[in-house]
């Protein structure tokens, strides 16, 4: 109770210093956040933005973002959280193709740069049934680049390349954008983003060499604009990043001539197909997208070492691997229709979405030395596949100074392969936005909580693995409660908002796939939490300061010992702030400060303690300048953690189970540079 009122009398308190909030959508520095029609919880970051932070990775994208906090130094440990769960708990998508389950615990899930966004969103909680299937603490949704964002007036053909240097991680880069107008009716943009990465620079300690990489993303799409009605988009999506470096990738780093791990590589590949058909008409605006997608860990083999993918604890043995891959495949169509009809817009549709997993190894490994010598294994497995259907309906209703959105999705969730069940569920959700005077608006917002049982790791498949047969669907409810307060008259400013959002939401049945391959139901858990954002924007400067904080209880299903989550216990507050000097030169400033706190760790009755976590503050300052008398160029200049801040988050690997000497720190002081040339 006494976190309960702290937590609240810091976001009131943050809200009576500075005097905010609004109801109308601001554009931000490009940071867009959407305060009307119920669209308050919605964040998004541009690819503009995105350039001018010289944004590389999962964590540059979503960092500046209230509520997110991603984890890890090196691109492939990175992990992502929202409202206090992992993103495992969130629908992830691409272009609208699904983003498959975990292939391996200590590692990210989110293969996405920055290079080839143009907008990368987040929809805060469960609320809406427009946001997918599966959603407990929210979704992620991104998409690519159009041949547009990159061809001016009366442009048929042009090109783009960059090339960049970051210090911290001894990274070069370098990037190609061609796109063409080859006719009215067809357009298409390619794109390839190399780097590599050679060490990352720890404040007051050793650089870590063990997590090197070769870094490609590529981008290819079509756009063909049949008619004035008919739109029809085909794109490839790729993303490789790989290296003979340590294989958990959040833990540790150390040298790279330490490393036994062998070579190990993460890869997407994502076709999606998609079309738009809008008539002359308020009664119809079709969407459908067709996708396929497919995520892959590849391991090398290996000839006579230390077992490694045959590894048993405490057991001393050699083997010899082969190459092995780890997929996650998914496939799906969703197809949507908008109607408006007088003060009512109505959005319906039917999705489909599949996920199979499989692991396929180059010949059979062999025992050579230990108590299995001449043994031999198949690493072959064909794992679990999960089918979801679903129909949904959302209504939103403008009653002039209510604003109700009223909408259903109804899930059936199917296992295969290894595993089996059925698992269905009609799921009502509800947002109102209440103008109650001219500056001050009232929201309220439900979610009925449905994610079937996520399919285990896939790593760690094996031909004996075994379903529970008592798994269950996680569900749960999602309460919210908040206000924006418009005082751009007051503060005389182009925009200023002040935004408070109270949530609480429960998953009874949770269940994390890392190390559970027999899709065991691990823990009934509450959370709850604050959300608090200023914005001010005038002509040259656009800010924003957010606070965020959550907590929470969970309960062992197999112990009963009740326990705090991980996340809780943690206030973040943000800055972020953008000064257009002129057309052609602007700054950012950005920071983060987080408070030191400590919370009740629970693994098992043997692992049952208090952990203590060290507040930290990171600034990160950049700079970009287009020269007027060179058309085209651009170069942007950056250091991140300016005063080389030592420091873990809070989410991340060690830290968050209390063992600070298998912290993973973040990176320390890092000089960024970055020259582009668009002709």
């Amino acid at each position: 109770m006494e976190n309960n009122k702290l937590l609240i009398s810091l976001s009131l308190c943050t809200w009576l210093a500075l005097n905010t909030v609004a109801n109308e959508t601001q554009n931000l520095g490009d940071v867009i956040v959407n305060d009307t029609a119920l669209e308050a919880q919605i964040k998004s970051i541009t690819s503009s933005k995105l350039e001018n932070l010289q944004a590389s990775d999962i964590q540059d994208i979503l960092s500046s973002m209230p509520g997110v906090s991603v984890s890890g130094s090196a691109r492939y440990s990175q992990k992502v959280y929202l409202r206090g769960l992992e993103d495992k708990a969130s629908n992830i998508t691409i272009d609208g193709a699904s983003i498959g389950g975990e292939i391996f615990h200590h590692m990210g899930s989110q293969t996405i740069d920055a290079e080839t966004l143009k907008v990368g969103s987040i929809e805060v909680g469960p609320n809406s049934a427009l946001s997918g299937p599966g959603v407990i603490n929210g979704s992620f949704s991104y998409e690519t680049k159009d041949p547009s964002d990159y061809l001016e007036e009366g442009e048929i053909f042009g090109g783009k390349i960059s090339t960049g240097y970051q210090s911290a991680y001894g990274r070069k880069s370098i990037d190609l954008a061609l796109f063409s107008k080859i006719n009215d009716k067809v357009e298409v943009v390619g794109i390839i983003n190399k780097s590599e990465d050679t060490r990352i620079e720890i404040p007051d300690s050793k650089d870590v060499t063990s997590k090197q990489s070769d870094f490609t993303s590529a981008l290819l799409k079509v756009v063909f604009k049949a008619n004035d009605y008919n739109t029809f988009k085909l794109s490839y999506n790729k993303y490789e990043d790989g290296g003979k470096r340590q294989f958990g990738a959040e833990k540790v780093g150390g040298d790279l001539a330490d490393v036994s791990d062998h070579y190990n590589e993460i890869s997407r590949n994502t076709f999606t197909l998609s079309h738009i058909y809008s008539p002359a008409s308020d009664m119809i605006n079709l969407e459908t997208k067709i996708y396929h997608s497919s995520e892959e860990l590849l391991m090398a083999g290996q000839t006579n070492k230390a077992a490694y993918l045959l590894w048993q604890k405490n057991v001393v043995q050699n083997s010899t691997e082969p190459e092995t891959r780890y997929g996650n495949e998914t496939s799906g169509i969703d197809i949507r229709n908008t109607s408006i009809i007088n003060t009512h817009k109505v959005s319906y549709g039917l999705s489909y979405d599949k996920e199979e997993q499989i692991v396929e190894a180059d010949g059979l490994a062999v025992y050579t030395s230990g108590v299995n010598t001449g043994n031999t294994v198949d690493l072959s497995v064909k794992g679990g596949i999960s089918k979801e259907y679903a129909i949904y309906l959302e209504d939103e209703i403008d009653l002039d100074s209510l604003v109700l959105t009223i909408g259903a999705r109804y899930d059936i969730y199917k296992l295969g392969g290894i595993y089996s069940g059925e698992h269905k569920q009609l799921s009502p959700k509800l947002k109102a936005k209440y103008q109650a005077s001219e500056n001050l608006s009232l929201r309220l917002g439900y979610g009925r909580i449905f994610k079937g049982p996520l399919l285990s790791e896939t790593y760690l498949l094996k031909s004996t693995s075994t379903q529970n047969d008592n798994a269950q669907a996680q569900r749960g409810h999602n309460y919210e409660a908040g206000f924006d307060y418009d005082l751009s008259n007051a503060l005389n400013t182009k925009n200023s908002i002040f935004g408070f959002t109270l949530y609480s939401y429960n998953v009874d049945g949770y269940m994390d796939p890392s190390h559970n391959a027999a899709l065991n139901n691990q823990e009934d858990i509450k959370m709850w939490g604050v959300e608090s954002v200023f914005r001010y924007e005038t002509q040259n400067v656009s800010s924003s300061i957010s606070h965020t904080y959550n907590a929470g209880e969970a309960k062992s299903l197999s112990t009963g010992a009740v326990y705090e989550p991980m996340t809780a216990n943690i206030h973040t507050i943000k800055i972020d702030t953008d000064y257009n000097y002129s057309k052609n030169l602007s700054f950012n400033y950005n920071a983060e400060f987080v408070r030191g706190n400590k919370f009740d760790y629970y693994y098992s009755d043997a692992y049952d303690y208090e952990v203590k976590r060290s507040g930290y503050a990171v600034h990160n300052v950049s700079t970009t300048y287009s020269p007027a008398s060179i058309k085209g160029i651009k170069v942007s200049f950056g250091i991140d953690n300016l005063f080389n801040t030592k420091y873990s988050t809070h989410t991340s690997f060690g830290t968050n189970s209390g063992y600070a000497s298998s912290a993973s720190n973040e990176t320390g002081r890092n000089y960024k540079i970055k020259l582009s040339y668009k002709f």
